[in-house]
């Protein structure tokens, strides 16, 4: 009997043994799964995205190759999940592309040095075709692009770079000015007969042409001038100028595609504009007026159109 009670001592104090470490394990177990999910949430928390430290574009042939890297607080690399929108502007602020799209952590790519090939980071590239972007009105042949980066926890991270884009040609910057012009000019059609001229206003208004990559004001005027003497006869005007009605007068550029100094001939019309610059684009009437030729007593032919302009758009 005391045997068995003896074995059954060392059974009983066996369990509990077992039980009592079982029981820390448990203890040691619960805690170990409570800690790194602790640090799992903190360690998320420092990876995510705080700046844009990249960004940058690259002709490539008819493609335009983006890419960009992201940093968190401690300025380290930092590839990340989150939503991109990337927008393209010309030198007057006119979209001229836009995308948005997700992107994944594993998406990012190592980027390195082309020279040394050190690697400076994990980034971001897609490309854009060309042929995507509208043309716009650069000053050098280049625009701006401005990206946002959402992360996960809805922050927005903002970049900017420059970016090589599409642009119209001469012809066709000219085309578009004309038809501005076109659109917001007033019809004036205006007729006066003196000497051997007659000199019809046809139109006027505010003409905005590019000149060396940047977009120019002027007043226009679009004239017809005929011959209607015998004889050849200089169409050369004198003190052409626009009034204001308020003390102002606004000389005429040597811009425009009406020679004022020609020789036409008998029944010849000649067709043309006049560009006049510094003219307030808020009048709302003004005044042409100009000496040409002259009468039996040699006094000058004065011509003078009073011009009501069409309201200006902003």
């Amino acid at each position: 009997m005391r045997m068995i009670d003896y074995k059954s001592t060392k059974i009983l104090l066996f369990s509990l043994v077992v039980g009592l470490l079982l029981l820390l394990c448990g203890c040691v177990l619960e805690q170990d799964q409570i800690k790194p999910f602790t640090e799992q949430a903190q360690t998320v928390t420092d990876n995510l995205p705080t700046n844009i430290n990249f960004f940058a574009s690259v002709k490539e042939g008819n493609m335009i190759r983006f890419f960009f890297l992201l940093e968190d607080k401690l300025g380290r690399n930092v590839p990340a999940d989150g939503h991109v929108k990337l927008k393209i502007f010309d030198d007057f602020n006119n979209l001229l592309y836009y995308e948005e799209f997700d992107v994944k952590s594993s998406e990012f790519v190592d980027y390195q040095f082309r020279i040394t090939g050190q690697v400076f980071g994990k980034a971001y590239e897609w490309r854009v075709p060309i042929s995507k972007i509208k043309k716009g009105f650069p000053s050098l042949g280049f625009g701006k692009a401005i990206l946002t980066f959402e992360t996960l926890d809805k922050k927005r991270l903002h970049a900017e770079t420059t970016v090589e884009i599409p642009t119209y040609t001469e012809e066709e910057l000219l085309q578009i000015a004309e038809e501005n012009y076109n659109k917001s000019a007033t019809l004036v059609n205006k007729k006066i007969r003196k000497g051997s001229f007659e000199v019809i206003v046809t139109k006027a208004g505010f003409f905005n042409p590019f000149e060396w990559g940047e977009k120019k004001q002027y007043f226009r005027v679009d004239m017809e001038i005929k011959n209607i003497g015998k004889e050849s006869q200089y169409f050369s005007p004198s003190s052409m100028v626009i009034l204001d009605g308020k003390g102002n007068q606004y000389e005429s550029s040597f811009s425009g595609t009406l020679r004022t100094f020609s020789k036409i001939y008998p029944g010849v019309t000649k067709r043309g504009y006049v560009l006049f610059e510094n003219v307030p684009q808020s009048l709302t009437s003004v005044r042409l007026v100009f000496e040409l030729g002259y009468d039996s007593n040699f006094n000058p032919y004065l011509f003078e159109y009073d011009i009501t302009l069409n309201k200006q758009n902003d």
